[in-house]
């Protein structure tokens, strides 16, 4: 047998092994097809005949339900604090200013110290102050002296022989009399005026108050109302803000439902975040209400022992709201809001879901008050709300209690 034919045989061969392989992988592929079509019918079927008996009974099949958490709707009082921006102030702060001429000799201070009123501040050259007492003194002197001799001229004219005196001089011996008593009385008003003068060369604190830098050095020459230095009191110190006219009946009407009308207090907090140890005091407001702003200024006291509040500081005022009775609650996370209001899900006594309207009121970090279409012990879902539908059963996993 040739090679030519040998090959030709062996061409037909391997013709004829491929024609089978091909053969039967065309039908392995039907096969698996096949299974893969019937499968996926079956899941069809599967899922139409789940989506049947929920549309029909409302239940999920086994092992199919949504699981979810959820909360009673609870009662507590949501007294949400009042957010206002307040500016702190010295209830007194005076500019010391002198009330004499004169060198100045003394600064008897420390810029930045805490005086006491009537510290001693400062010293004005005192000599011709006192000079000038010693001289009204005298003058004093000099007039009681003229008063005594007038006197003494105008009872011997009166005891002397009406004959021998004519009335023209006893007239004059009066008038005498009443002229030295004025002298007199004018002197003493320049002694009360030249003391006082002396007096005001030594400058004290009017307050206390931490003072600080002084305007005048020593060897400065001092004229009358020349500011010296200026002091502040630092404790207890007023925060001003101001309320819309409705805050302020709510804020007065709380305090009067507490029994303290006078007293609402208020907390602070500084620039830095932190709130302020010391509560406030409502101390005044003012007599009207703004009529641009329809807002009324407000000045609360606030103790300052450590001085931490420095007049000019800008804080916040966080006022207790007026709300004192107490209504049903929902936690925040169970709230989902739209364009056609608040709403909640709430599972009934047979576990399936509801959707209710609310009406929120005033709300804190953690719950909102819900004013209108719940009632307290009400069960809604907090936790799972993207897994169910209306009508639908849930499976409770847990009942979680009321927020703390």
């Amino acid at each position: 047998m040739s090679d030519r034919k040998v090959r030709g045989e062996w061409i037909i061969v391997w013709l004829i092994a491929g024609v089978c392989l091909l053969a039967l992988g065309w039908y392995v592929g039907e096969i698996r097809t096949s299974l893969k079509f019937k499968k996926t019918l079956e899941e069809v079927s599967k899922q139409l005949t789940e989506r049947l008996t929920l549309q029909f009974t409302g239940k999920q099949p086994e092992g199919k339900m949504p699981k979810v958490v959820v909360r009673p709707v609870a009662e507590e009082v949501v007294n949400p604090p009042r957010k206002f921006i307040g500016h702190v102030e010295a209830v007194d702060a005076v500019e010391v200013k002198a009330r004499v001429a004169g060198y100045l000799t003394g600064v008897a201070f420390q810029e930045g110290d805490v005086v006491r009123a009537g510290d001693l501040l400062f010293s004005i050259d005192d000599e011709d102050y006192v000079a000038r007492v010693a001289q009204c003194r005298a003058e004093i002197a000099r007039a009681e002296a003229m008063q005594e001799r007038a006197g003494n001229m105008l009872k011997r004219l009166e005891a002397a022989d009406a004959r021998s005196v004519s009335q023209l001089d006893v007239d004059n011996a009066r008038a005498d009399v009443s002229a030295a008593a004025a002298a007199l009385q004018v002197a003493k008003a320049l002694l009360l005026s030249a003391e006082i003068d002396l007096k005001h060369t030594k400058v004290h604190a009017p307050i206390t108050g931490k003072i600080g830098r002084r305007m005048v050095s020593r060897g400065d020459y001092i004229v009358p109302a020349m500011g010296l230095v200026r002091v502040v009191q630092m404790d207890p110190v007023r925060v001003v803000f101001s309320v819309t006219d409705r805050d302020f009946v709510e804020f007065k009407t709380r305090a009067e439902l507490r029994g303290d009308s006078e007293k609402i207090r208020a907390r602070i907090v500084l620039p830095t975040g932190e709130e302020y140890a010391h509560p406030g005091t409502w101390d005044f407001y003012d007599n009207s209400v703004s009529e641009r702003a329809a807002s009324l200024t407000v000045w609360m006291m606030a103790p300052n022992p450590e001085g931490v509040l420095l007049p000019g500081t800008y804080v916040n005022v966080l006022v207790e709201g007026a709300s004192l009775a107490a209504g049903p609650v929902v936690d925040v996370a169970a709230v989902t809001r739209s364009l056609l209001g608040a709403f909640v899900y709430k599972v009934n006594a047979s576990n399936m879901v509801e959707m209710v309207r609310v009406r929120l009121g005033q709300a804190t970090e953690r719950v909102v008050a819900v004013e209108a279409g719940l009632s307290v012990g009400d069960r809604v879902i907090v936790e799972g709300i993207q897994n169910v539908r209306v009508g639908v059963e849930v499976q409770v996993l847990n009942e979680k209690p009321v927020a703390e």
